[in-house]
């Protein structure tokens, strides 16, 4: 690939990603499932190439933007990590639910995929795995997944994950504004008693003057590097850290370079962030750009992985893949309902919205099922999340470590997922859940 090259390929995502904005803007019901205009522009892409109608030559090279992007971007999740001791002991509760569906996602996924592989052989080796990615971390971990299994030589898993992050989002949003709708009814909300419906600028459209924000803060002076310059710069630092890492423990062990560079940027990301807040150079770095710059490259690997979808693999398991995706979204509407009921004591309905709009699409849609029964950002739901988050940020490392566990056969994955969901709600259960006075 020649600069002259990648120009154009960006050119041509340019324009499709124009095309994906414009037809959601346009067709409205598309923007009540929070399918992102990448989405969309991708599939444009993949109904006019070569696959489909042979309108547009869709560039080889589109297939091998998650590889090299998926870095940086997984990078940029570890900037900003902040723990609060106090935030994360009050909201255990939450993450004992959220933990605990990551969990059962991993062990369910992976031996429910391979089940549906004995009915239908040409499935491709560990697809039941990508499951947990798709739903917990939507089309960016699957992505990250999926390049993984890639690497391994099994590129099919990255359609697969594509797939089943888009079913994850309609699911959420399908499902998730019917349980709105029935929690309301049964008095289940804390702050409304009936379903609010957003404003049409929150799904789509122009801004309002008033809701309109900076996507960040400049540090420095321009006359020195400009600003953007600037805080790219943190970002692709972490991923040369990452690397240098890497090659330096590969000299004791040579066994690590088989690690991918979903792994890489990780730890760039966890090496450049405390190194930088311990010798105080933090102020020179904007989280909130480096979260941006990685929200562009991320549409960016969504749009190329969904232009270059395997549409024969799909479309040959395509009933599989539906029945995989209802029985682990059914399990965790299910777990939502019944650990936060469980578990939480105060805002248990709002808490059981997020657990189940994060686990099947994004955080994302999580905070529009939430909105829809706390019109005024009174609930910790959303507080509960971002703590969640960070206190669990490790888990983004299974992107890399389960594709590589699955070669050798599913026990690992089944059984650190088991483990795992299995753990979390027996701490749940010891902390939350107590006899009454009367009863002990």
């Amino acid at each position: 690939m020649t600069v002259a090259s990648l120009f154009s390929d960006m050119i041509l995502i340019g324009v499709f990603m124009l095309a994906g904005f414009f037809v959601r803007e346009i067709v409205k019901p598309i923007q009540k499932l929070f399918l992102p205009a990448s989405l969309i522009g991708g599939l444009l892409a993949l109904i006019l190439g070569q696959q489909m109608l042979g309108l547009v030559e869709i560039p080889e090279s589109f297939s091998k933007f998650s590889n090299v992007l998926i870095a940086p971007i997984m990078a940029a999740l570890l900037f900003g990590v902040t723990i609060n001791k106090k935030k994360v002991v009050g909201y255990m509760d939450y993450i004992c639910v959220e933990q605990g569906i990551y969990g059962m996602q991993m062990a369910v996924g992976a031996a429910l995929g391979a089940l549906l592989a004995v009915l239908w052989p040409g499935l491709p080796k560990g697809w039941g795995t990508m499951g947990v990615f798709a739903f917990q971390g939507g089309h960016g971990n699957a992505g990250a997944a999926g390049q993984t299994y890639e690497n391994l030589g099994i590129p099919e898993n990255l359609s697969v994950g594509m797939v089943l992050a888009t079913f994850g989002l309609i699911m959420a949003m399908l499902v998730g504004m019917v349980v709105v709708n029935i929690g309301v009814r049964k008095g289940w909300t804390k702050f409304v008693k009936d379903a609010q419906k957003q404003p049409d600028w929150y799904y789509g459209g122009v801004l309002p003057e008033e809701k309109r924000s900076s996507i960040g803060s400049t540090v420095t002076s321009s006359i020195g590097i400009n600003h953007l310059a600037l805080q790219g710069g943190w970002l692709l630092a972490a991923v040369y850290a990452g690397r240098l890492l890497i090659k330096a423990v590969g000299l004791v062990w040579p066994g690590v370079s088989v690690l991918p560079t979903v792994i890489q940027g990780i730890l760039g990301g966890a090496i450049i962030w405390n190194l930088a807040k311990a010798v105080k150079l933090d102020r020179y770095i904007d989280v909130k750009t480096i979260k941006h710059v990685s929200g562009f490259l991320l549409e960016v690997v969504v749009l190329t992985a969904m232009a270059t979808l395997d549409i024969e693999l799909i479309s040959t398991y395509i009933v599989p893949i539906v029945i995989y995706t209802a029985i682990c979204c059914a399990l965790t509407l299910a777990m939502s309902l019944g650990f936060c009921k469980l578990f939480c004591k105060e805002e248990w309905f709002e808490k059981a919205l997020m657990a189940f709009g994060v686990g099947t699409g994004n955080t994302a849609t999580g905070l529009a099922l939430v909105r829809a029964v706390d019109p005024d950002s009174n609930s910790s739901a959303p507080d509960n999340h971002g703590i969640y988050s960070a206190v669990m940020c490790w888990k983004e490392a299974f992107a890399g470590l389960i594709p590589m566990w699955t070669m050798s056969g599913i026990g690992m994955t089944v059984g650190v997922g088991g483990v795992m969901c299995a753990i979390c709600i027996i701490v749940g259960c010891i902390l939350f859940v107590r006899p009454s006075r009367k009863t002990a």
